[in-house]
């Protein structure tokens, strides 16, 4: 029976390990991610007081123009980066071992588990 308990807390551990790995990977994703946003803002800042050099400086519409296309991808860019990021969240929140430490977390806001029949139980 003690063989059978350090088997299954073994289990638990090595599965804590391996979602500690996953949300370290998340979690290098997320500032590499960071980094990418932090550029792409400063190439738009950048692009901006350019835009607003070349009105200043040219009447005609070509550069104000281009520099204008070059705000708007790097924009997009940081809604992509935005979402991206989002996305990648719920990796640091270590689902699996939550519901396997259950006893340890014990989270009152985590959803009741459901019933062998499949519906949740309601409180009386």
């Amino acid at each position: 029976m003690a063989r059978a308990a350090r088997g299954m807390l073994s289990g638990r551990l090595l599965l804590l390990a391996l979602e500690l790995q996953r949300a370290r990977h998340g979690l290098v994703s997320l500032v590499i991610l960071g980094v990418v946003a932090a550029i792409a803002g400063a190439t738009a800042w950048l692009a901006l007081w350019a835009l607003l050099v070349a009105i200043a400086v040219h009447v005609g519409l070509t550069w104000p123009w281009a520099f204008a296309g070059v705000l708007v991808i790097n924009l997009l860019l940081l809604v992509w980066v935005a979402a991206a990021m989002k996305a990648l969240t719920p990796m640091l929140a270590l689902p699996a071992s939550r519901r396997q430490f259950h006893w340890l977390f014990n989270d009152p806001m985590d959803p009741e588990a459901p019933s062998p029949d499949g519906r949740t139980a309601r409180p009386s």
